[in-house]
C-alpha cells in the first residue's frame, strides 16, 4: 500500500483544512495531542478515530496509527523468552546535520534545513539509526518511545516476502512454480492462473487493479471493504473474505506476466496464501518462530485482522523501534544475530542484488528519485542502485521504512503518521535525509 501521487500544494492545503476543522493551532503539523484527539471522557465527536478515519485520513492518523489495535481486530505476536539487550551508543552530532528539502512542482526551490525541520515536516514518530550491532541515534515524537508499536502499512509485504524466500530456500516452494498449482481456486483468475510465485513475489505479473487511494471506486478502496478495514454501504455487494476476492482479479490486458512492475497490494496476499500452504505456516507464527524469537524482541507486536480474523498481509504489522532495530541489525550482519543463523545469507544477497531494473524502469513507481537513480523490486523489497547509496528497503506508507544499507552497515527505521500515502516529495525528502545520515556515519 504504497503508491498516490498528490501535490506539495495538496498536502498543505488538505492537511491544513483538516486540522483548522478540529479547532486546533494552526500548525499542520500538530501532534495528536496538540490536536486533542481521543481526549476526554469521552472525547468530543470531531475528534473521535474510529474506522471510518483511522486508517488513510489525516489529521486522525497522527492517533491511529499508535494505536491501530483499539481500532480493528489484531492477533499478539509472541516473543523470546529471553530479551537479548539492545547496545546503544548515541551519536548526538547527528542532530546537527542538515537536509537538502528538494522543491516540488516549481512551488520551491530546493533548500537546506535542520534535522528537527525534516522530522516535523514529514511527520516523524520514530527515527533510528542503527550501526552494526548497536544503536546509535534515536528520534522520537507524538506519543512514541523505543517500546511504543507503530503501524508499518507495506513494511508488513516486505516481511511476507521474506517469507517466501525462506520458504523457497527451504526447498518447500519454488519462484518457477505456478501460484495456481498450489492456490487451485486462483485458476479462475486470469491475472494470476498463469502467474509464477516469482512473478507474483517481484509484482511483475499483470492484473487489473488501480492502487489509487484517492478514487473512491479504485480497486484498492474496495478491497479495502473486503477486508472490512473501510467500511462498505449496505447497497454495496463486496466479496465476503480476501480468498473470494483475489480470484475475481482479472489480467491487465496492456501487460504481458514479467513485463513490467506493477505495485498492487493483492499481490502480497497472494505471497502470503502461497507460502502459508506451501509451509504449513502462517505469517503470524513465522514472525514468532523464525525471527522475533531468535531475535529476542520484548516489544508488543501484533498485526491487523480482517473482519474475518484473517490476517492483513498488505499492511498489517504493528512493531517497536527497538524490535525493528534487533531485526535490521540481523539483516545487515548477513542473518546472522545472537551467535544464530536467522536468515540465510543467501537470501539476503538475493535482496541486495535487487531484481529486475528494466521492469521497474518501465513500471509504475519510476518517478522521482526513483526514476531519476536505477530502482528495482526484489520479493517485495524496494531496492536502490544508486552506486554509493545502494540499499534494500521495506517501505510503507505515510511515511514508514527500514532502510539497509548493508555496504556501509548503516539501517534507518523510520516511523511516520504523514498526511499523504506517498508522493514524489517525501520520498526525495526522506532519501535525503537518510544520505546525509549515511555520509556523515560512514566518516
Amino acid at each position: 500500500m504504497r503508491n498516490l501521487k498528490k501535490h506539495l500544494v495538496s498536502l498543505a492545503i488538505g492537511s491544513s483544512l483538516a486540522v483548522a476543522s478540529l479547532g486546533a493551532v494552526a500548525n499542520e503539523f500538530a501532534t495528536a495531542e496538540e490536536l486533542g484527539l481521543m481526549q476526554g471522557f469521552p472525547p468530543a465527536a470531531e475528534k473521535v478515530v474510529d474506522k471510518s478515519n483511522a486508517l488513510f485520513t489525516p489529521p486522525f492518523n497522527r492517533w491511529s496509527y499508535l494505536n491501530m489495535r483499539s481500532v480493528y481486530p489484531s492477533a499478539g505476536i509472541e516473543n523470546a523468552e529471553q530479551a537479548v539487550k539492545i547496545l546503544k551508543d548515541i551519536d548526538s552530532s547527528i542532530d546537527g546535520l542538515s537536509v537538502v528539502k528538494a522543491g516540488v512542482d516549481g512551488l520551491a526551490t530546493d533548500q537546506t534545513v535542520d534535522m528537527k525541520t525534516y522530522f516535523k515536516e514529514t511527520f516523524t514518530d520514530a527515527f533510528v539509526v542503527v550501526k552494526g550491532n548497536k544503536v546509535i541515534y534515536e528520534h522520537y515524537d507524538n506519543g512514541m518511545n523505543a517500546n511504543h508499536p507503530h503501524q508499518m502499512m507495506s513494511v508488513t509485504k516486505s516481511f511476507a516476502g521474506l517469507f517466501g524466500l525462506m520458504a523457497v530456500e527451504d526447498g518447500k516452494a519454488s519462484e518457477s512454480d505456478k501460484v495456481a498449482e498450489k492456490l487451485p481456486t486462483l485458476s479462475k483468475s486470469n491475472g494470476f492462473k498463469d502467474a509464477t510465485f516469482g512473478q507474483v513475489l517481484d509484482m511483475t505479473n499483470s492484473i487489473d487493479f488501480s492502487e489509487d487511494y484517492a478514487d473512491p471506486n479504485s480497486g484498492i478502496v474496495q478491497y479495502g471493504k473486503v477486508l472490512g478495514l473501510i467500511e462498505a454501504s449496505d447497497s454495496e455487494k463486496v466479496a465476503n473474505n480476501i480468498y473470494d476476492f483475489l480470484p475475481t482479479l482479472e489480467k491487465d490486458s496492456q501487460y504481458k506476466h514479467g513485463e513490467i512492475f506493477h505495485y498492487q497490494t493483492p499481490k502480497t496476499d497472494v505471497v502470503n496464501w502461497y507460502t502459508n500452504v506451501a509451509t504449513g505456516t502462517s505469517f503470524q507464527d513465522n514472525l514468532s518462530e523464525n525471527l522475533w524469537k531468535k531475535l529476542g524482541t520484548n516489544g508488543e507486536t501484533y498485526v491487523l485482522l480482517d473482519k474475518n480474523g484473517t490476517l492483513f498481509a498488505g499492511g498489517g504489522l504493528n512493531a517497536t523501534p527497538n524490535d525493528l532495530s534487533r531485526f535490521a541489525m540481523m539483516m545487515l550482519n548477513d542473518g546472522l544475530y545472537n551467535g544464530e543463523q536467522v536468515v540465510s545469507k543467501n537470501i539476503i544477497d538475493k535482496l541486495a542484488a535487487g531484481g529486475d531494473q528494466e521492469a521497474f524502469a518501465n513500471g509504475t513507481e519510476s518517478h522521482g528519485v526513483m526514476g531519476e537513480e536505477a530502482w528495482s523490486y526484489r520479493a517485495q523489497w524496494w531496492v536502490r542502485h544508486a552506486e554509493g547509496k545502494e540499499s534494500f528497503n521495506a517501505i510503507g506508507v505515510h511515511g514508514q521504512w527500514i532502510y539497509i544499507d548493508r555496504d556501509r552497515d548503516i539501517a534507518i527505521i523510520k516511523q511516520s503518521s504523514q498526511p499523504v500515502s506517498s508522493n514524489d516529495y517525501f520520498d526525495g525528502y526522506n532519501l535525503n535525509a537518510f544520505d546525509a545520515v549515511i555520509e556523515h556515519v560512514s566518516k
